[in-house]
């Protein structure tokens, strides 16, 4: 009893940790959320060590962990356009439920480990992200605007004032609009700056990356 306890205690604490960061920035699996993940893969896990010890196949439960767990965090996952968000949350779920297996089988270190590696490389990758904005890098920019090639030519002139080429642009029209996507080399500060002043011009309708 005693042992089920710590195991308990550890689930709900290591999910907690990983839930409150994912939490702290608006993400949509959050404390609760982890905490129940990792409670519920220990309590399955323990019940598939009891069935093992009746004789029956302790992996069977183990192997629809990962199967569940899956279709939870699939349910994270948005698509916008051409940028998907959600898939470091549906990882995040998926090893929090691994941690929970750990802790199911006893392996406390390793749960207490991995929860820890985690925890850096969420918080790791926010800030290599950050330097990562003051490098250039090529990528896209789409935007519907007025069907008129004078305003694609002004549009062009207005990105090439924050010292940005563009180096391939193409456009079609549907909807009685010019649907335009731009290939440029910028770093994430041009591309504020160029986003802000696109659509402060009238003639832009709409604008993403």
């Amino acid at each position: 009893m005693y042992d089920i306890l710590i195991k308990i205690f550890l689930a709900l604490m290591l999910g907690g940790i990983l839930g409150m960061e994912r939490q702290y920035h608006d993400k949509p699996a959050g404390y609760a959320t982890n905490c129940l993940i990792c409670l519920g893969a220990m309590l399955f896990t323990v019940l598939s060590e009891y069935m093992g010890a009746a004789g029956g196949d302790p992996g069977r439960i183990s192997a629809q962990i990962v199967t569940g767990v899956g279709f939870i965090g699939a349910g994270s996952i948005l698509r916008d356009g051409n940028k998907i968000s959600g898939l470091t949350t549906a990882a995040g779920v998926w090893l929090v439920a691994a941690i929970g297996m750990a802790v199911g089988y006893g392996q406390y270190v390793l749960a207490a480990i991995s929860a820890a590696s985690i925890l850096i490389i969420q918080l790791g990758v926010r800030k290599t992200l950050k330097l990562v904005e003051f490098v250039k890098h090529y990528d896209t920019i789409y935007l519907t605007c007025e069907p008129k090639w004078h305003v694609v030519d002004k549009i062009i002139k207005q990105i090439e004032k924050q010292n940005v080429s563009v180096l391939k642009r193409e456009v079609t029209k549907q909807d009685n609009v010019f649907h335009v996507s731009l290939v440029a080399t910028f770093t994430g500060h041009e591309f504020q700056n160029i986003t802000k002043e696109l659509l402060e011009m009238p003639e832009v309708y709409s604008l993403y990356k």
